[in-house]
């Protein structure tokens, strides 16, 4: 009894977030994957790429006692994505949340794409658990979408230029983020910023 008691303890007590990410793009490669947690750890960490019209899935855990809360970024040619996810312990206190952030320099002001250091991701990670969008640094092109799971689920969405990210996440314990990087017509280059409460 006190086995099966634990047991049932540990299984309500689990936080994962497992992320599905397909490239369908022709000819970009999202490499460079660093992570940044608030809490929580790679229980099955992500491949070095994502190579044109592959995909890839890995998982995150959370430590004892605390939920699974952390940003993924990955590095393209000419964009930098980040993956926000929040698995918290105490649903009756805090809701699930992911979130995309998708930035390009502006090309008129400096065509370089800058490298984000690990103070980079700390804050991005903090400005998106707070529903802010990060701009690091201030001159890059930003898109930015936060989702709070409740009773409805919809979708978030970036885009800039030729690339859409376009990503779901189930409202679950073991909680499943499904991710599609995707070529669309250039709709310009004016930022976007966007938060759903749902």
């Amino acid at each position: 009894m006190n086995t099966q008691c634990c047991a049932d303890m540990q299984k309500f007590l689990v936080r994962n977030v497992e992320i599905q990410i397909s490239n369908t793009t022709q000819d970009i490669t999202l490499e460079n994957p660093r992570t940044s947690f608030y809490s929580g750890y790679s229980s099955k960490p992500p491949g070095p790429s994502v190579p044109p019209g592959s995909s890839d899935t890995f998982q995150f855990s959370n430590p004892p006692f605390w939920g699974c809360t952390g940003v993924l970024v990955y590095e393209a040619t000419t964009f930098t994505l980040a993956i926000y996810f929040s698995n918290p312990l105490n649903y009756s206190m805090y809701s699930i949340k992911f979130g995309l952030w998708l930035s390009q320099p502006c090309t008129d002001k400096d065509p370089k794409k800058p490298e984000l250091t690990q103070c980079d991701l700390e804050t991005i990670n903090t400005c998106m658990s707070q529903d802010n969008s990060p701009t690091i640094p201030e001159w890059q092109t930003v898109s930015c979408d936060i989702v709070t799971l409740n009773t409805f689920q919809k979708p978030a969405q970036v885009s800039i230029g030729h690339t859409k990210v376009v990503a779901t996440m189930s409202n679950d314990r073991r909680s499943v983020i499904r991710i599609v990087v995707e070529e669309q017509e250039a709709s310009g280059t004016e930022p976007r910023r966007e938060t759903h409460s749902q």
